[in-house]
């Protein structure tokens, strides 16, 4: 007999607005005495160009199984998020606002961080998630509505992408290092990097490398291998920003799953991906393409005014009866 999915899960989001001018103070405060390879501290990584709105309002109009939507920030909330609530576009208690302080109980010591890795490895411990939950970067956004199924088959996770072999990126990562103790260039935090470890921290030789969409999590079994390595969990938080020694806890927790065969496999799917203004005619099509379910807008801020102008339209299109009434004027 199969097992049955749950109903309802919760999605998490960690936002960061790096505009605000004390979060920025404190970060460059501990840039100053860090070396730090430069994707890890470039401005884009911590840019907010209303993408966190784009985010929300895709999950209340696309995602009917999702039950609360947590954003996880650093003594942070975005501006206009109360009026999701306030015009009924959700409940009042459906978006909640989660401070890095909660999730590093008993481990304040490690924070501030400015960290991607090192706040998706605590994610796990917001007070009341679902065991299983989304995870979604600020700038991921459902581009088309989405089914439990899309995620959880039979108690199953299911995961898009491919196998990678570990050697040639081991290979080109040991290389770089070298190099770094040679010369002192710090070696970029690269994502497959990430993911590569993630899988040797499973204990497997190659990986399945994801890309940029909502994943689907368990947090039992993250949380747990984590805790029983205590040295590893302090290790992996440990750094202020995006290190190279740091694992993928995505990857981690998907290849901890396929070992234990509680995971459906599938090939790649499309993304409606902005990544630059070559892609922005292609991006804005793609938002009506119902076979495109994912959309990420990535460095929005490095956009041309007429390009960031014609994907902000675009969105308001799409997504404005769910959004914020205060961004549509200001936008306006």
């Amino acid at each position: 007999m199969s097992l049955q999915s749950p109903s309802e899960i919760d999605l998490v989001i960690a936002w960061v607005d790096g505009d605000d001018p004390k979060l920025k103070q404190k970060r460059q405060s501990y840039q100053k005495t860090t070396q730090v390879a430069s994707d890890a501290i470039s401005a884009t990584r911590f840019a907010s160009n209303n993408e966190i709105y784009f985010n929300v309002a895709s999950i209340l109009k696309y995602v009917p199984f999702c039950r609360y939507i947590y954003i996880v920030s650093d003594e942070q909330q975005p501006k206009f998020i109360e009026e999701f609530a306030a015009q009924g576009i959700c409940t009042q208690d459906k978006i909640r606002i989660i401070d890095h302080k909660q999730i590093f109980a008993g481990y304040e010591q490690y924070l501030p961080t400015f960290n991607t890795r090192s706040i998706e490895t605590m994610l796990c411990n917001i007070p009341g998630l679902s065991d299983y939950f989304i995870y979604l970067n600020d700038d991921f956004f459902f581009n088309q509505p989405a089914q439990i199924e899309d995620f959880l088959t039979d108690n199953k996770m299911v995961v898009y992408g491919h196998w990678r072999s570990s050697l040639p990126l081991k290979a080109k990562l040991d290389y770089r290092k070298t190099l770094q103790k040679l010369v002192g260039k710090p070696v970029q935090p690269k994502h497959t990097i990430a993911q590569m470890l993630g899988a040797q921290m499973a204990g497997m030789s190659k990986f399945f490398e994801i890309h940029h969409y909502p994943h689907i999590a368990d947090k039992n079994i993250l949380r747990n291998f984590l805790l029983s390595k205590p040295t590893l969990l302090a290790k992996q938080i440990e750094y202020k920003f995006r290190d190279v020694e740091q694992f993928n806890p995505i990857s981690l927790m998907n290849h901890l799953k396929i070992k234990q065969n509680q995971v459906i496999l599938k090939p790649d799917i499309d993304i409606n991906y902005l990544k630059d203004e070559r892609s922005v005619q292609q991006f804005i099509k793609g938002l009506q393409d119902s076979n495109i379910k994912y959309g990420c807008i990535q460095s929005m801020d490095q956009l041309p005014a007429k390009e960031f102008a014609q994907v902000t339209e675009a969105m308001f299109t799409k997504l404005q009866s769910y959004l914020p009434q205060s961004l549509l004027t200001a936008q306006g």
